[in-house]
């Protein structure tokens, strides 16, 4: 058996010639050609998609957004003249929280598409963390408006910004207006054109077309089977049949 030493060495070595720690030897560029002619039918569907998603992507309209942000405030006090308190932020966020979910609501949706909004729009509360602990501290929410133009973008931005105006007055409807919490909209960004990263999309689909033939042309070569694989290679001779053949009973 030998030592246990000697039997790591020798499976270190033996790894390293191989060229990876799982003793399976990477592909040499001859191979991958060899594979790339033995499965041209797959190589060119796959380059006939990845042609077509091109096309997609290149002639898909750009898309637009416009948003804001709602700031809450609470109404004057002599108590407490600071409408940033500490003593009435909560019910500044709580009012927030439930405007936010009543914008969202599927009523208030068919309410904005009724009015013209044509838009996808989100009214969300400011998160001051993250998504998975996020922290909802201040009394602020955002718009966010987005369409393939900027005219949707816009108008749609418009009628939701009218609505939370509006939400906001109707769950007030029975307090006196001077105790009223009101919002006030700053920070329109207008409609903005969102080109993204043409770069890494192509790198992304480069990518995915290489991972796709190489799946499509594993899967061929452990199903040998496939009558249109049969069909095409009829004439030939398996590479492992051959190498049989070749071999001295």
């Amino acid at each position: 058996m030998g030592h246990p030493l000697a039997r790591a060495v020798r499976w270190a070595r033996d790894a390293g010639e191989s060229g990876r720690a799982d003793g399976a030897r990477a592909m040499t560029v001859g191979e991958i050609a060899a594979l790339v002619r033995r499965h041209w039918v797959a190589a060119a569907v796959v380059l006939v998609l990845a042609g077509a998603a091109l096309h997609s992507i290149k002639s898909s309209p750009p898309g637009y957004q416009e948003s804001s942000t709602i700031i809450f405030i609470a109404p004057r006090s002599n108590n407490f003249p600071n409408p940033y308190d500490s003593d009435i932020d909560a019910s500044l966020i709580t009012t927030a929280e439930v405007v936010v979910r009543d914008m969202m609501s599927p009523q208030s949706q068919s309410l904005i598409q009724a009015a013209g909004g044509s838009a996808d729009y989100s009214v969300e509360l400011v998160n001051l963390y993250n998504q998975e602990y996020p922290d909802y501290g201040v009394p602020d929410a955002t718009i966010t408006t987005t369409a393939t133009s900027w005219e949707a973008a816009h108008s749609t931005y418009v009628i939701v910004a009218r609505q939370l105006t509006n939400r906001l007055a109707g769950v007030q409807a029975k307090v006196k207006q001077r105790n009223r919490i009101t919002a006030v909209i700053v920070g329109d960004s207008g409609p903005i054109i969102q080109t993204g990263s043409p770069k890494r999309v192509y790198a992304g689909l480069v990518l995915l077309t290489v991972v796709a033939f190489f799946m499509l042309a594993i899967f061929l070569d452990r199903h040998p089977g496939l009558a249109w694989r049969r069909a095409r290679s009829r004439g030939a001779i398996p590479l492992a049949r051959r190498r049989q053949a070749s071999e001295p009973s």
